[in-house]
């Protein structure tokens, strides 16, 4: 019988974090709230040191519709059930995400052509290296960010332990042993500039949790896949579109007072979380005695 494990805990801003879209060069615009990808990569790195494993082992590796950095990362994501992510206001803070962005120049020469290098070599300091040299070599462009600062999200990995102990090579008791500690090591989300801070209180491992059926009614703050569940509160419901754990684009069901592409106000921690209805053959992950779904898998 498969064992799970949740690995959950709730994160505070500095700034925000960037997270931008698959594909994109010359424009770069962010998602709104973390990719289930990156949700698993701010756990996976910790338990990765904790198990002193490389996390960069093999290079860049083919998954789903895009790439990861590393076999370590492709394997926990071989072994991932749910990854999810949200936002709450908590006492007084209301502070929500609003994505923006901001102009910046790249450094665009490693991946011009032969003609287009050609126009670049002008001479220095002539009127041509100002107007031509320097606009082709390190052209403007739009980076996307999205913004909330000491702001607060949750985040929420479920993983087939028995499916990471093989794919890793390490025994499921030596995981527990240490995912106890390494849930609260996360310090990142996205790019190594969205540092985070964990709240202990609400970090969590939870071993063997409950899995709910179809037709069974949860409550969340994080989204969750459109396909999986139907909102019983809908005026606190809006979707949005997210590349899901193999990259594909995905809509998703996010609790929110108000939520778009590119502004999210959220839930007062005081009132209850949405309901939702478990729709088959998917189940929800929740902690036993609680309704609280930390996850759905299809």
């Amino acid at each position: 019988m498969t064992q799970l494990r949740v690995f959950y805990t709730r994160v505070n801003l500095t700034w925000g974090f960037a997270l931008r879209f698959k594909g994109t060069s010359a424009s770069q615009p962010a998602y709104p709230l973390p990719t289930p990808t990156s949700v698993v990569g701010a756990f996976a790195y910790p338990l990765a040191r904790a198990l002193n494993i490389n996390s960069y082992a093999g290079g860049f590796v083919e998954w789903g519709e895009g790439r990861v950095l590393s076999n370590t990362m492709k394997a926990f994501l071989e072994s991932t059930v749910s990854a999810s992510a949200g936002i709450v206001a908590t006492g007084q803070r209301g502070v929500g995400i609003a994505v923006y962005s901001e102009m910046g120049r790249i450094i665009a020469v490693p991946y011009k052509g032969a003609t287009e290098l050609g126009r670049i070599k002008k001479p220095l300091f002539t009127d041509e290296f100002y107007t031509e040299s320097l606009t082709r070599a390190m052209p403007v462009q739009a980076m996307g960010s999205a913004y909330a600062p000491g702001g607060y999200l949750e985040l929420s990995w479920v993983v087939d332990v028995d499916q990471l102990s093989k794919e890793l090579g390490v025994s499921v008791e030596a995981i527990d042993k240490v995912a106890e500690k390494a849930v609260y090591g996360a310090v990142r989300v996205g790019s190594k500039e969205g540092i985070v801070a964990v709240e202990p209180s609400y970090t969590k491992f939870v071993k063997n949790p409950v899995k709910v059926n179809g037709g069974g009614k949860i409550r969340t703050r994080l989204y969750l896949d459109t396909n999986c569940v139907e909102p019983l509160d809908p005026a606190y419901t809006f979707e949005i579109a997210l590349p899901d754990l193999k990259y594909r684009g995905r809509l998703f069901y996010l609790p929110a007072l108000s939520a778009s592409k590119v502004l999210v106000i959220p839930l007062r921690e005081a009132a209850s979380p949405p309901l939702f209805r478990v729709l088959s053959p998917c189940k929800a992950i929740c902690a036993p005695g609680e309704n609280y779904a930390y996850g759905v898998s299809p």
